[in-house]
């Protein structure tokens, strides 16, 4: 990532992304991380989505596992408390047990729109 924040043309970066100067770092930088962020978020939800149908594979199990990892680390970074305690649990949910319990694509959902809410939402 270049220390530089003027792009080529002379525009600031986070301009582009929809940050404007005037905006606290941690929103300019939730702009920069948005999209990886949510990313993340799809592989949560890809998972909730075959665990739900029965299709949910080791693959796409251990991906929504770290990316519930990756998230519960990086949203406390952005004052996303209750965002982090969701992605834990969600690490939690998938990770602990060989054999996930009955409830497990129910809660899984559920954890998962939590999620997506309060990401929605963004930082204050």
């Amino acid at each position: 990532m270049p220390s530089d924040p003027e792009s080529r043309d002379g525009s600031s970066k986070s301009s582009e992304a929809g940050a404007s100067p005037d905006q606290p770092a941690a929103a300019r930088v939730w702009v920069q991380f948005h999209d990886m962020i949510f990313e993340r978020l799809a592989a949560v939800e890809t998972a909730a989505n075959a665990l739900r149908r029965a299709t949910l594979t080791p693959e796409v199990r251990q991906k929504a596992v770290l990316e519930a990892h990756r998230l519960a680390g990086s949203l406390g970074m952005f004052g996303l408390t209750e965002g982090s305690q969701v992605a834990r649990e969600i690490e939690h949910l998938l990770g602990e047990q060989a054999v996930l319990a009955p409830e497990a694509p129910h809660r899984l959902m559920d954890l998962s729109a939590t999620l997506r809410r309060l990401l929605e939402k963004g930082p204050a």
